[in-house]
Parts: structure tokens; sequence; C-alpha cells
């Protein structure tokens, strides 16, 4: 003991510089612990909500579950209304071509027309409206698939052509809703199926008792 006494006293000046490091080195971990603590702190309050009453993280999850089943829900009541829309959407008026002439020299103008209304899959009426002197004709011919069965005028050829060249063509709206059905059909679907037969399965079963 007086041995290990007499070299502290020997060598008293390194020993204080060992322990000046060790407790700068202490602090700097301790200054470095309270910043990671603050983070973490910041963190906490930003997901439990700073100056509410206090949650246990056990609520907090369940609450953010039954808000994301309620997200979910109303996602897919949204993709079904998105898929209905886009169904309806096929079959509205997406492209228009109109031709003003004047097929007689004694009337000027050009107040005949033809105008053609096709759908996204090209299918719709080409209208050609006639005026003259003796009065005043409006004539229809159906389209499909961009095609007509009963012979077109020029003007009328003209007003398809230009129907068909102004295609609507939105292809992040038909990717989105691509997505959209797959989602349908391979989640929200198979949920519906399910619940379906369920209320079947009771009613049979309330069948067999009687």
């Amino acid at each position: 003991m007086e041995n290990l006494i007499a070299i502290i006293n020997q060598n008293l000046v390194a020993v204080i510089a060992v322990l000046m490091v060790l407790m700068c080195a202490s602090l700097i971990v301790a200054l470095a612990a309270l910043i990671q603590i603050s983070k973490l702190k910041k963190r906490y309050n930003s997901v439990m909500g700073e100056g509410k009453e206090t949650v246990s993280l056990e609520e907090k999850f369940k609450e953010f579950n039954e808000t994301s089943s309620e997200i979910k829900e109303k996602y897919d009541k949204i993709s079904e209304a998105v898929m209905d829309i886009s169904k309806n959407m096929d079959k509205c008026i997406q492209k228009v071509g109109i031709i003003r002439y004047n097929p007689f020299d004694e009337a000027g103008g050009n107040l005949c027309f033809a105008v053609a209304l096709l759908d996204s899959e090209n299918n719709g009426v080409i209208l050609n409206g006639i005026h003259s002197r003796s009065g005043c004709y409006t004539y229809a011919k159906p389209v499909e698939m961009g095609v007509s069965e009963y012979v077109l005028s020029q003007e009328e050829m003209q007003a398809l052509n230009m129907a068909l060249d102004s295609s609507y063509a939105c292809d992040d709206r038909k990717e989105i809703v691509k997505k959209i059905e797959e989602r349908y059909e391979r989640e929200i679907l198979p949920k519906r199926s399910r619940k379906k037969s369920g209320l079947f399965g009771k009613k049979d079963s309330k069948v067999s008792a009687q």
C-alpha cells in the first residue's frame, strides 16, 4: 500500500492528467447521450402528441390501426367509384370532328355541316345537316369501331377522320385504373364473395332447421 502511494506521489501530475482526460471523455459521452435523448424525446412527442393527455404506446398503436383500417375501407369505396367512372367515361363522347361546307352554289355561308361523335372505342354516330332553300334535313349514320356500314360522303369522311385524329388518350389514367382493377380483383372481390357466401350459409341453415 505504501509502495502504491509512493508511486502515485511520484507520478502525481500524470495521474491528474489521466483523470482529467477520463473526466473530459465522460463529459463528452454524457453530452452526446443528452443530445440523443433530446432527439428521441422530440420524436416521441411528435408521435404521441406533445401537450396532449399522456397515452400509452399500446393505445396509440391501436388508434393508428383503427385509422389505417378506416382509410383502407374508404380507399376500397373510392376504388369502386373510380372503376365505375372509368367504365362510364369509355361510353361518353370523347372524340368530335366537325366540317362545315356548302354543296349548293345558290346558297352561301357554309350552313351545311357534318359532325362525327365517337366514344373511346370509336363507336358513335355521324350527323349530316343539309341546309337548302327548300328546307333543312339531318341524316344520321352509325359508326362502329371507326367504320360505318353506310356510304359516307366526302364531308362525313373528313369529320370522321378529324374525330379519330383528335383521340383523347390519358395513359396515366389507364395505368391507374388498371392497377385499381387488379387490386379490386385480388383483395376486395374475394372479401365480398366470402361475405355473400356467409350470408347464404346462414339462410340455408335456417331453412334446414325448419
